[in-house]
């Protein structure tokens, strides 16, 4: 005796109803959450603290952002004072036209992420169709839809996120530069977000590790802020790091964050679908129409 009921019209009408409500839940939900937990451990702006939540649903993307311990950071921007290195013409040209190429990307590649998810969606829509017209491959284009819907809220989302946030682009192919993608991400701070080369003689690093239905990314950034510097010594200091002990070496400042990106909550309820198979058979509109034929001729 079979454990697995058979077949029957109201377990087919209480699966599809299901796997359409659990679209519609999805759709008004959160996609993607991330979570930024940063602390300046060394240096003046410590010990101030940064948390960011930012949630992406299927059209925006709304970030909060939350400053604990903010009167050193206040501090801090107050007695920086910064000055460019003097530069060619030909390079501050180059500059100015770059950022109008590539400001369009990120926006653009996140909004792709969210186009494939709503159609891969749309196809889990589709397969449970199929299943009821009895269609073949059936069984085979539903698992896949599923899997291509857990897929998009496990590694598309997420990704297309972090790369908008690194600013990198699909050339990448080398080891070098993946690596440069990675130190930009742990680069992230204010004073390297709005004064590009005023922190000098720093590491970063990135590591990565498994969340619940996400991923977890240590991040750590130090160096010389430049802008702590007098203006007469930023020269010598940019070259040479500044030896312990000295009034230059005062400058240095640390960033630590970690960055967790993970799925909505509401996400989970697509793990309901796989039960709701096993517990409702599909049931085929070709085998009821088959079934009746043969009826009809007995009768006859």
């Amino acid at each position: 005796m079979s454990l697995r009921p058979s077949p029957s019209p109201t377990g087919t009408v209480i699966r599809g109803g299901a796997t359409v409500l659990i679209v519609i839940h999805i759709m008004m939900s959160a996609w993607l959450v991330v979570q930024f937990d940063g602390r300046y451990t060394e240096g003046r702006p410590s010990p101030t603290n940064i948390k960011a939540l930012v949630a992406v649903d299927d059209e925006q993307t709304l970030i909060d952002v939350k400053m604990e311990n903010s009167t050193s950071f206040v501090l801090y921007m107050l007695a920086r004072d910064y000055e460019e290195p003097p530069s060619n013409d030909t390079s501050s040209e180059q500059p100015n036209s770059s950022p109008s190429t590539d400001s369009g990307e990120p926006e653009e590649r996140l909004s792709q992420a969210r186009l494939f998810t709503k159609a891969c969606l749309m196809m889990m829509i589709l397969a449970e169709l199929a299943m009821l017209l009895g269609l073949r491959f059936r069984g085979t284009l539903r698992g896949v839809s599923w899997t291509a819907v857990l897929l998009c809220f496990l590694v598309v989302l997420p990704g297309a996120y972090l790369s908008d946030l690194t600013g990198s682009d699909g050339s990448e192919d080398s080891d070098e530069r993946n690596s440069a993608s990675n130190n930009d991400l742990a680069n992230e701070t204010f004073v390297a977000q709005t004064e590009e080369g005023s922190m000098v003689h720093g590491t970063s690093n990135i590591k990565l590790s498994l969340a619940p239905l996400g991923v977890h990314i240590d991040m750590m950034f130090n160096g010389y802020d430049l802008g702590l510097v007098e203006k007469t010594n930023q020269s010598a200091v940019r070259a040479e790091a500044p030896e312990p002990g000295s009034e230059d070496a005062s400058s240095w400042v640390q960033f630590e964050s970690r960055l967790t990106a993970k799925a909505g909550k509401n996400i989970q309820s697509l793990f309901i679908l796989p039960v709701l198979w096993l517990a409702f058979p599909a049931m085929s509109i070709k085998k009821e129409d088959s079934s009746a034929e043969v009826e009809s001729d007995e009768e006859a």
